[in-house]
């Protein structure tokens, strides 16, 4: 961690992650909150590879695999509420969870994978990259990494009570088709089957991450890879 490349990636992980995070909680719109929160998560996988270690580019890998899925499942919802709902700011929107119990559910176990609480599978990628940096010795960025966790669980609790709590808002009428579901079966099928698969990767999480070690193995000694390539 003293080198100092790691030194810099390192630094740019944890500011990433907090210019992130506080981007999300000055937002009022759903899609606007999650984007800001894709920064601060790839803070997160910048932070992986700064480590170089394996513990740490495996931790990165199967964190990029969490991430993918548990963000495509926030954007459909976040377009799902848009669809029921008319609007995505926080501040139009109401009751989400009480007209639309699935949606209800839909986002609330990616947003809690998302901000890292357990058992869900952003725990587990969280908590292998803060073993990484207890071994790599870098506590500051281990202590920054979990206040943001804690930011990110707030940010996560704010669309949920501006749009999935409470009363609906008056201009909050359903609108489209299959606006008494939440949305069509077209639309709801996808972002369940990627729910259930965020539920999949917290359960088959150690042999995801044995494949993701032996990513990393290859990426800090790529001559069996080149040589099976030049072979």
């Amino acid at each position: 961690v003293g080198d100092r490349p790691a030194g810099v990636i390192l630094v740019i992980a944890g500011i990433t992650m907090v210019v992130g995070v506080l981007g999300a909680i000055a937002q009022d719109d759903i899609k606007r909150i999650l984007s800001f929160h894709i920064v601060s998560q790839i803070g997160y996988m910048v932070m992986g590879l700064g480590f170089f270690t394996v513990v740490g580019l495996a931790a990165t890998v199967f964190y990029v695999i969490h991430h993918i899925v548990v963000k495509t499942t926030l954007f459909l919802v976040g377009g799902l509420v848009e669809h029921s709902s008319g609007s995505g700011a926080l501040a139009r929107v109401g009751g989400i969870a009480r007209r639309f119990p699935l949606l209800g559910w839909l986002f609330l176990i990616p947003a809690l994978s998302l901000a890292g609480i357990p058992p869900f599978s952003g725990f587990v990628a969280k908590l292998a990259l803060v073993e990484a940096g207890v071994g790599s010795g870098a506590w500051v960025l281990v202590v920054v990494s979990l206040a943001v966790s804690v930011l990110t669980l707030f940010s996560m609790t704010q669309i949920w009570g501006g749009a999935f709590w409470g009363g609906p808002q008056p201009d909050a009428a359903p609108t489209g088709p299959g606006s008494r579901c939440g949305g069509t079966a077209a639309m709801l099928i996808p972002t369940a089957a990627l729910a259930v698969l965020s539920l999949a990767v917290a359960l088959w999480a150690g042999p995801l991450f044995d494949l993701s070690e032996r990513a990393a193995q290859d990426l800090l000694n790529p001559a069996s890879y080149v040589s099976a390539v030049l072979r």
